[in-house]
C-alpha cells in the first residue's frame, strides 16, 4: 500500500502517519507485528455503507399515533411491509411518542428517527411471548427481542430520536435477591436491537436507553459502521450491555456509553470459528466515550478466536475496567494482534484486565483452580498498549492466564498509570515495558507470579 494511500486511511482512523507506517518516535516500541494491523485499517476504516433507495414511508401515514400511550404495532408493521414491498426506502419514525411491540426490519430499509422522535417498546411481557411465526432471542429461549433484523443487507437505524427499551420493568426481577447467591432462573430478557448475520449496517446518531438487557446487538455481521451513537442506562442496571458486536469489518466511532455492564464487548464466541478463519475480524473503534460500565471488553467467550482490533483515541471515566480480555476454560480460543492507543483513563477500577479464569479469577495465585477442561482454552498474544495514561484507579492491572498456557508478547509503551495498589501478572511471558511507569502509594509496583516482565523496576515501577 502507498504512503499516499495510508495517509488517507490514518486521517480517517485518527492516527498519524508516522504511527502507522512505523517512522518517527514511536517506532522503536513497536511490536513488528503491527504491519499486520496496519495492513488491516482500510477494511475498518473503509466499510461498505448502506444502499437504500430514496422513498420515504411515513409511520403516520400508517396509523401510528404518537400521543405515548397508544400501541402502534400494528401501524409500524404496516409501514415496514409498504417499504419491503416497494423495494426498500427510509421508514421515517417523526416527532412524536410511539409505544409499540417487537419489530422486525427488512433490507434495503432505513428506521429513520427524526429529531424529537422516540420509540417507546411496551413494557408489558405479554407483547414479547416467543411465537412460531415470531423472531425469537438469537442465543437463548425466553422473550422476543425489541427490534430484530435477520439475514438483511442494506440495513440503517439512523437519527436524532431515541429508542426507549423501558427496562424499568424488567431489571427488578432479575437481580439477586436479598439471601440468594445467584440472580433468579427467568426466562431470557429482551435485547433491543439485534441484527443478526446481516451486512453493510449503519447505526448512526440515535439514542438507545434502559434496554431490559443487552442494547446495540450486531451478531455475525459484516461491514458494519456505529457512529455518533449513545447508550444509557442507569449504572446499578444488571446486563445491560451497550454494544456487542461479532462478525467482520467493523468502524465503530465518536459514540458514548454509560450504563450497568460492558460498554463495549466484541463476542467472538461462534462455534464455526478457527484461528485461520476466526468469528470476529477486523474492528477499528475510535474517539468514543466509555463512562460508566465495564469498559471496553472481549469475550466472556472467544471460542470463535479474533484477529485485529484497534482501539484508539479514546476516554474512560469511571468505568468499573478500561481494557477488558475475559473468557474462561471451556469458552476460549485466539485472540491476537490487539492495540490500544492513545487512550486516557480517569478513576478506573482496573485500567488492564486479561483473564483467562472467566467468569472467577483467583484469589491468589497459590489458588489456581485445576482445569476441567482442555478444550476451547482462553490464548491472549500480541497485545500492544501504547500512549495510555491512567490516574486514581485501586489497582494498576491484572493479568491471570493459564498454567502451561501463557498470556505472550503483550507490550506498555509509554504507559503511565497511578493507583492505589501494583499489577499482579500470572502465568505471563515476553510481557514488556518500554519507557513506562507504574506508580502505586502501597506494595510493589509489579507483583509477578510465574511472569516473564522486562523494562520496568518491579519494586518501584520506574523504567529500566
Amino acid at each position: 500500500m502507498s504512503n499516499a494511500k495510508l495517509k488517507c486511511l490514518a486521517m480517517a482512523a485518527g492516527v498519524s502517519l508516522a504511527t502507522m507506517t512505523g517512522s518517527g518516535a514511536t517506532c522503536f516500541a513497536q511490536p513488528a507485528w503491527v504491519g499486520k494491523v496496519v495492513a488491516r485499517i482500510h477494511h475498518m476504516v473503509k466499510v461498505d455503507q448502506p444502499r437504500i433507495p430514496n422513498r420515504t414511508f411515513n409511520i403516520k401515514s400508517f396509523g401510528a399515533v404518537g400521543n405515548a400511550t397508544t400501541i402502534n404495532t400494528s401501524a409500524i408493521e404496516k409501514t415496514i411491509q409498504a417499504c419491503e414491498k416497494a423495494g426498500g426506502g427510509e421508514v421515517l419514525v417523526p416527532a412524536g411518542d410511539y409505544l409499540t411491540g417487537p419489530l422486525v426490519l427488512g433490507s434495503n430499509m432505513n428506521f429513520h428517527l427524526a429529531r424529537g422522535a422516540e420509540i417507546r417498546m411496551a413494557a408489558n411481557p405479554k407483547y414479547y411471548l416467543p411465537s412460531v411465526k415470531k423472531q425469537r432471542n438469537i442465543e437463548h429461549p425466553g422473550y422476543r427481542n425489541c427490534i430484530v433484523a435477520v439475514h438483511a443487507h442494506d440495513i440503517a437505524i439512523t437519527g436524532h430520536g431515541t429508542i426507549d427499551g423501558q427496562g424499568q420493568a424488567w431489571w427488578p426481577r432479575y437481580r439477586k435477591q436479598p439471601g440468594h447467591k445467584h440472580p433468579p432462573k427467568l426466562p431470557h430478557r429482551p435485547f433491543m436491537v439485534v441484527l443478526e448475520n446481516c451486512t453493510r449496517v449503519l447505526v448512526q446518531n440515535v439514542h438507545l436507553e434502559n434496554s431490559p438487557m443487552f442494547h446495540l446487538v450486531p451478531n455475525q455481521c459484516r461491514d458494519v459502521m456505529i457512529d455518533h451513537v449513545t447508550i444509557t442506562a442507569p449504572i446499578n442496571t444488571p446486563n445491560t450491555d451497550a454494544c456487542d458486536p461479532s462478525g467482520w469489518n467493523y468502524y465503530i466511532t465518536r459514540c458514548t456509553f454509560n450504563e450497568g455492564d460492558d460498554c463495549i464487548a466484541i463476542k467472538a464466541g461462534a462455534r464455526n470459528g478457527t484461528p485461520s478463519r476466526p468469528s470476529c475480524e477486523n474492528f477499528l473503534i475510535t474517539h468514543c466515550t466509555f463512562e460508566h460500565g465495564h469498559g471496553m471488553s472481549v469475550g466472556g467467550q472467544t471460542n470463535g478466536c479474533l484477529k485485529y482490533v484497534v482501539v484508539r483515541n479514546c476516554t474512560f471515566d469511571h468505568t468499573h475496567r478500561g481494557v477488558r480480555l475475559k473468557a474462561g476454560p471451556g469458552y476460549g480460543g485466539l485472540s491476537e494482534y490487539l492495540w490500544y492507543q492513545n487512550l486516557t483513563m480517569r478513576n478506573v477500577r482496573l485500567p488492564v484486565f486479561i483473564n483467562s479464569f472467566y467468569p472467577k479469577k483467583p484469589k491468589t495465585p497459590s489458588q489456581v483452580p485445576a482445569l476441567r477442561t482442555h478444550r476451547n482454552l482462553p490464548i491472549w498474544k500480541h497485545v500492544y498498549f501504547e500512549n495510555v495514561t491512567s490516574v486514581n484507579s485501586p489497582h494498576a492491572g491484572r493479568i491471570s492466564a493459564l498454567p502451561g498456557l501463557p498470556a505472550d508478547d503483550i507490550v506498555f509503551s509509554n504507559v503511565h498509570i497511578r493507583a492505589n495498589r501494583g499489577f499482579t501478572i500470572l502465568n505471563a511471558r515476553n510481557i514488556r515495558f518500554i519507557n513506562s511507569s507504574i506508580t502505586v502509594k502501597h506494595g510493589p509496583a509489579i507483583i509477578p507470579y510465574n511472569a516473564q516482565v522486562a523494562g520496568i523496576n518491579l519494586k518501584t515501577g520506574g523504567g529500566r
